[in-house]
């Protein structure tokens, strides 16, 4: 994981957003939807990448091209 980047990533029930190291939670959600959609904003308005991760940790690479944000 890149220095910065937001991570979209199952936790528990729920749907969370993180830094990098994967323990700062920025905040959750109760879809994957509504989490990707704050993880979006949230790393555009840092100008860092945003990626999606699906339950079994594979990064979603579709999601990943989508929510590629440039700095």
């Amino acid at each position: 994981m890149a220095a910065g980047d937001i991570h979209t990533v199952p936790r528990g029930d729920r749907w969370a957003n993180v830094f990098e190291d994967g323990d700062r939670l920025i905040v959750s959600a109760g879809t994957k939807e509504t989490a990707a959609r704050m993880g979006r904003e949230l790393a555009r308005l840092r100008g860092v990448r945003h990626i999606i991760h699906e339950p079994d940790e594979r990064a979603d690479a579709a999601g990943r091209a989508r929510d590629l944000v440039r700095g």
